[in-house]
């Protein structure tokens, strides 16, 4: 850890052009799950959000390859409305951000170099607010050095993809309309240390079309058309046990004795409705029950949260189970399930709403129950066989 503030200037980068056109067309910037893991909860102070910029343009994310967009931040102004956090995720005695901020053109080595921003909301509203420049970054050129070269030579690819071409167009218009000052960088030499490679980039999409044609890279066809996102189709890769799991712990705020999961209808995937609500169930039990050596009662839901932390389509599900910590005053998923089991106990001191005791009753009745079934059979199919036998092989029997 460093100091806590906001550095003056910082850089986010997003790693495609279309994301880099979504955060302008929407204008925010979406923030990351704090919650959802153990170490960002801590490193979260509180706040069930943060985002993620970093004090140096090249850094571990934005690596020496030209691709994505880096947005250049106003610190001072996302200071006087957010709280901050510099640090190096992974530091170590020594990899320190320090030596991050001092590293020599084109190179990253790892580091971070972090400006974590922290936040209770799930985005940063206003990002035009916060922008004082754009670079987008799509490779027309690359470097190879052959085997008579003394040095590596400046090469037109092959062809750039349909969407990295739209993002682009989409991007710059944005950054036209709301006079937003950009730069787009079509090789290594500019990337990613911008704000010496500006000097030396496009900065007009006129000029990038030209370059295109006179570079000879062509732009491959879009693929087919996939089917939309429909409202409530939980499609992200696990969103519906992060949907399942809210169910779970609204029925026990409600006071419920058993999961109803009434939200819970139709079919996600390889899961059909009594499927889901199955899974519901086990999670309302698990969040009644007794916690684990690590005091966790649903520790399966870790994996799903991480998933879906930063992925914008499964926002809306996570938000649901965020805006449910809000209203408790959890700011970890250990706290958060901790108070779910004592409004449960409390509203249920003797009862046992899970079934999970009368379930295991039952099963070891029926188990009492077919075993002596079975060693009923196994000594009437022992009688018989030895009433059958002649005397002797009764004795050789015995014998053996």
């Amino acid at each position: 850890m460093l100091n806590e503030g906001i550095t003056d200037v910082v850089y986010h980068y997003t790693n495609g052009l279309e994301k880099g056109a979504k955060i302008l067309e929407q204008n925010k910037f979406l923030a990351s799950g704090g919650f959802t893991k153990d170490v960002e909860s801590e490193l979260g102070k509180g706040k069930l959000y943060y985002f993620s910029t970093a004090r140096t343009a090249a850094n571990a994310y934005t690596g020496n390859y030209p691709q994505g967009v880096i947005f250049k931040l106003d610190g001072r102004a996302l200071g006087q409305k957010y709280k901050g956090v510099p640090l190096d995720y992974w530091a170590t005695s020594k990899r320190s951000s320090k030596k991050a901020a001092n590293l020599d053109p084109g190179e990253t080595e790892g580091f971070e170099a972090e400006d974590r921003i922290l936040l209770d909301e799930p985005y940063i509203e206003d990002a035009d607010r916060y922008i004082d420049e754009i670079h987008f970054a799509i490779p027309l050129y690359r470097f190879e050095k052959g085997m008579f070269d003394d040095k590596p030579k400046r090469k037109a690819g092959r062809s750039i993809e349909a969407y990295q071409m739209k993002g682009l167009k989409d991007g710059v218009a944005v950054a036209e309309q709301r006079n937003i000052p950009y730069y787009i960088h079509i090789d290594k030499q500019t990337w990613p240390q911008v704000e010496v490679g500006k000097k030396k980039a496009l900065t007009k999409l006129s000029d990038f079309m030209e370059e295109l044609e006179e570079s000879g890279v062509t732009v491959n066809e879009p693929p087919g058309v996939s089917r939309p996102r429909e409202d409530g189709a939980l499609q992200e890769f696990g969103e519906d046990e992060i949907f399942l799991y809210v169910q779970a712990a609204q029925d026990i705020l409600a006071g419920k004795k058993e999961f109803e999961g009434a939200n819970v209808k139709g079919k996600i995937k390889y899961n059909d409705e009594s499927k889901r609500k199955d899974n519901g169930k086990v999670m309302f039990r698990n969040l009644t029950g007794s916690p684990n050596m690590q005091g966790r009662f649903y520790r399966e839901i870790d994996n799903p949260l991480h998933n879906v932390s930063s992925n914008p389509k499964a926002r809306p599900t996570l938000e649901l189970l965020a805006t449910l910590m809000r209203s408790t005053k959890q700011k970890t998923i250990k706290d958060f399930e901790n108070y779910l089991n004592q409004v449960y106990k409390k509203n249920h001191p003797d009862g046992d709403p899970t079934g999970c005791v009368a379930q295991t009753l039952c099963n070891l009745w029926i188990w009492i129950t077919s075993t002596k079934m079975i060693t009923k059979m196994i000594t009437k199919a022992v009688w018989q066989s030895v009433r059958c036998l002649r005397p002797m092989n009764m004795l050789l029997m015995f014998i053996i």
